[in-house]
This record gives structure tokens, sequence and C-alpha cells, in this order.
């Protein structure tokens, strides 16, 4: 690769060159000494780049031609790359203007592998965040942390209910307090080491401790401790019937003791699960199947998730998150999400009035958008607690609103749409839109006036809505003082609820409030679609919208 930039470097000095040449001048152009220069020239020679025929005697000077095109060559080289699965040498070879080749190429190295092994490659729009379980709750990076952790317990989709994982069995007193759990043996860490109780102990411990978008899922966690190697007793400050969930939740995913200090864990974390993550940088996340997981190695081998941002490019990909707008013509696989986009206003600057009609401006039956996706009237799909205004008036607003969301395009798009709505009623809106990780700490509420975010529920729906109602959602840092006791109150009762059905109408009754006070606003539903080639078979769709990668395959092309 050095000797190709070198060659860069004389195209650029002598271009389309072909007659006399100082050494002395080709060396500069090198920046380099006369004797490394006619070192390179050699090599560039031998490549067949160029022809050089050094000059005998004075007044016989050196000739020097250049056979090769310099783009051409950078063409081949990161063609290369690309087919050897290195999109980092393949953007390393390439001046930063000229990186857009690299998009340009992808979609022949992008998707199915013709041969073994069975490598699965879908782009993504952006590097990912952190993926250290407690201080990351967006849903992709939670999505891939499921892929590489494991937890005590996990949900299982199908069943519909909780089942077990690293912990093979569990009671509890009778009081939902005092729990115990089974490690299974034998569970290797990626890096090899055993698993055992301690891990789990101070995962725990971390979780309730260690500040973070999930430290209220075990606030409640009194102590951990080990009757035995394997044995892991949680006693609790209150009872809570829906622990073994919680223990479930991305968060509460259990790492090794001795890595989780080290600086780049976020970026390199290790787990027990059916993928190891092999590589993650600006350009590439690599997900290899770990061989020694204590269930069962995936069909694949790897999956590698590049980061293609250019909607031309990821329309001819063999796997890709499609847009509403966009038509699939391959496979597909369509569900609506189970949450929504919403708005929500602070009370410090708008009063209840105000946020009652400024949703009312905002109700699908008012406001015809021209949007994708679907109208939402509740948090979920199948909630209606919104309903339509008599006469709605333009809200008296200030004249001027921050509105704040982060970088995620529907949320732009619909935020966007929401500033020309509000401009209707003789508002401007000031859009700020920040990265995730900067807009989830929450530093920016005081000073903004509206937010716009979202929530997508995992596979476990109830305890996601469950998380959304009563724990650390957007909105809450904005609630009024009635409506956070009123949560504070739900949360214990709901958690000791052990009955599903009841706790369902528990949770419409609260979300049915939070709406109808206009606390949120609810906006719309998104349409997860992932279109996929023919070649990807047993694919299946996470709630949140991704595959799971542990049940795809890859079928031998017809």
């Amino acid at each position: 690769m050095r000797l190709l930039q070198h060659y860069q470097r004389l195209s650029l000095a002598f271009p389309a060159h072909d007659g006399p040449a100082r050494l002395a001048d080709i060396a500069a152009a090198l920046h380099c000494s006369p004797r490394h220069a006619r070192e390179l020239l050699q090599s560039m020679a031998a490549n067949g780049w160029l022809r050089w025929l050094p000059g005998l005697g004075r007044g016989h000077p050196s000739r020097l031609r250049l056979l090769a095109p310099a783009g051409q060559l950078e063409t081949e080289a990161v063609r290369a790359h690309l087919a050897a699965g290195d999109i980092e040498k393949a953007m390393r070879l390439l001046p930063t203007a000229a990186r857009s080749q690299v998009a340009e190429l992808l979609p022949a190295y992008l998707g199915v592998s013709p041969a073994e092994p069975q490598t699965l490659r879908l782009p993504f729009y952006r590097p990912l965040h952190s993926l250290d379980p407690v201080r990351i709750n967006r849903r992709t990076e939670c999505h891939l942390i499921r892929q590489i952790f494991d937890g005590l317990t996990r949900y299982d989709r199908a069943q519909g209910q909780i089942i077990p994982a690293l912990s093979h069995h569990w009671s509890h007193d009778g009081a939902w307090r005092n729990w115990r759990f089974h490690l299974r043996p034998g569970v290797a860490f990626h890096h090899g080491r055993a698993l055992d109780g301690e891990d789990v102990r101070q995962t725990l411990l971390r979780l309730r401790d260690e500040a973070g978008p999930h430290q209220g899922l075990l606030s409640h966690l009194e102590d951990a401790s080990l009757p035995a190697p394997l044995t892991v007793d949680i006693r609790l400050t209150r009872p809570d019937a829906l622990l073994p969930r919680r223990l479930a939740d991305s968060a509460a995913s259990i790492l090794p003791r001795e890595c989780r200090p080290q600086a780049d864990f976020g970026r390199f974390p290790i787990g027990t699960g059916a993928f190891k993550l092999e590589a993650n940088n600006d350009y590439r996340a690599t997900l290899r199947a770990f061989d020694r997981h204590w269930k069962e190695r995936p069909l694949l081998d790897a999956v590698d998730i590049w980061v293609v941002d250019d909607p031309e490019v990821r329309a001819r990909l063999d796997a890709r998150f499609c847009h509403p707008d966009e038509p699939a013509v391959r496979p597909s696989l369509r569900q609506l999400e189970a949450g929504c986009s919403y708005l929500a206003a602070n009370p410090a600057r708008l009063d209840a009035a105000q946020r009652q009609a400024l949703a009312d401006w905002l109700h699908p039956t008012v406001w015809q958008a021209a949007l994708a996706d679907e109208p939402a009237l509740g948090m979920l799909p199948q909630w209606r607690h919104r309903p339509a205004p008599v006469q709605p008036q333009p809200p008296r607003l200030p004249s001027t609103l921050r509105l704040v969301t982060y970088q995620l395009p529907a949320h732009i798009e619909l935020a966007e749409a929401v500033a020309r709505r509000l401009r209707d009623a003789g508002c401007r809106t000031a859009l700020t839109v920040i990265s995730y990780p900067d807009f989830a700490r929450y530093d920016w509420r005081d000073d903004a006036d509206l937010l716009l975010t979202g929530e997508v529920m995992g596979d476990d729906v109830d305890f996601g809505v469950y998380q959304w109602l009563c724990q650390d959602a957007g909105y809450h840092c904005w609630l009024e003082a009635d409506a956070r006791q009123r949560m504070r109150l739900a949360a214990k009762n709901l958690a000791v609820e052990a009955d599903a059905e009841r706790r369902w109408r528990g949770y419409e009754t609260l979300a049915r409030a939070l709406v109808e006070e206009a606390s949120l606003i609810p906006l719309r539903h998104h349409q997860q679609t992932m279109e996929f080639s023919p070649q990807v078979r047993g694919v299946t769709l996470a709630q949140c919208g991704w595959m799971d990668f542990g049940k795809a395959w890859l079928a031998p092309s017809a």
C-alpha cells in the first residue's frame, strides 16, 4: 500500500510524464533520499507501473515514463481490500476527498458472500456508539448487545415468556424480595475465562450504582451475595415480581469483572454471547460466531455491518432497512413498531393550557402533514388515547421555541414538519439536532422548550412499556410534580402485579393520563421494513426492527 502511495505522489508531481527526469527532483517529490527513490522506482517498474532508464554519464539524462494512471491503481487496490472485507484499508488508501469512491464500489462487495465462510454484510448509516450495556439505550446498540452478551434470564418472543439463560433456575421467598439464581457451569467469556458468581455480583452492583440511562432498573437492589461460587442471592428493598424481566434487559447483561474498568470496553466489549465483537471503528463493525457459546453456535460465521449513508448505494445492497417511502422490490418483512415518536413540552416554558392547545394543533385529524408512517393517537398502535379536537385553534405560543432532537433521519424529518406546523401558528421554531450521546445526557433540557424523541420496545413489550412509563424515558424530565408522584406510586404497584392482564390495564390507565394531559404528544408510529436477498434465509425481525442474527443463514446461489 505504501508503494502505491509513493506512486500517487509521483503522478501528482509528474502527471502523464514521458521524458527526461532528474533523480533529485523525483526524490524531492517522494520526500526521500535519492538512493531510496531509486529503489522505489525499481519496485514500481517491476510492478509494470512505469519505465525508468537511469542516465549513464554526463549529458545523458534519466528518462521516466508513467504507464499506469494512479486513479486506476487506486481503484484496483480498493477493490482488492473490499473483496477481502477490509474496508479500513480501502478507506486509508484514498485521500479524504476521494473516499466517496468506496461508497460507489460497495454494492459489489456487500451482501451475500458467494463462498464460505458464511458472512452476512449489512449497511448502516452511522458508526456504532458505545456497546457498554449500562451506558447506552439506543435500539441498534441494544440489539447488538444482546448478540454479544447474555443475561441471567432471556425473553423468548416465540413463547412469550422469560426463560433461563446464564441462570438455569431461580426461586424467591414468596414475598418477591429475596431471590436465588443458580448459574450454568462451564460458561465461557469470549476471552476464555469461565463465568462465576462474582462476575454477576459486580455487574448487578455496577448497574445499581453507576450513573446512566438504566440506573433505575435495579435501584431497589439492597445486596447481592454468593452462598456458593455458582449461586447468587439477590436481596431487594421492596417486593418485585418483575425481577426476572429486569434481568433479561440488555442493560443487565453480565460482564467479566476484570475487563469492565478498561477505558475501551465500550468499543470492544467482552461477553458470553453467541457473537463476539471482532472489529468496531468508523467504517465497520464485525461480529464473529463464538464457537464456545453455552447454548448453540450461530449458523452464520460472521456479520459485517459497514457504514454506508448513500441512499442510492444502500438501495442496491443485499439487505437493508427501508425508509417508509421506499418500495421493497425483493423479499421483505414489515412490522409496525411497538412505540412511537412523540413531542414533549417543558412545563417551565408552556403551561397546561398551552400544552393542550399544542396537542390539538398537532392532532392527525387536524394536521395534514405529508409524512410517511402511521399517525399516532397513543403511545402504542393499539391505543387510541387522543380524541379528535372539536374546534382546534392555533395555540398561543411564545414567538420562538427551541426544539431539540437527535441525529436520526426520521426524527429530523418529523421535527422539521413540526416546525413548519408551528410556523402556521405564528411561532418560529429554532431546531437543534445533536448527537445521540449528547442528547442522552439531557444537560440541554433546561434551555429547551420542546423535545422530539421516541421509544421502540424490545421483544418483551410488556416490560418495555413498564420501563417507558415508570423509569427514565425522555419525557420524565418534564413531568410536573403530581404526574411524577403518580408514576412513582404506579411503578411500585405494577412491580408486584404478577398477572399480565392486570398489569396491562394499569399501563393503559397511566398512558392515557399522560396523553390526555399532554405530558407527551404522540406523533408517528414508524413502519419497520427489512428487504433482503433471496439467499438470506431464516430472516426474522426482532421487535426493534433488526434482523435476528442467531437464526439467519445463507443459501448458495442457484
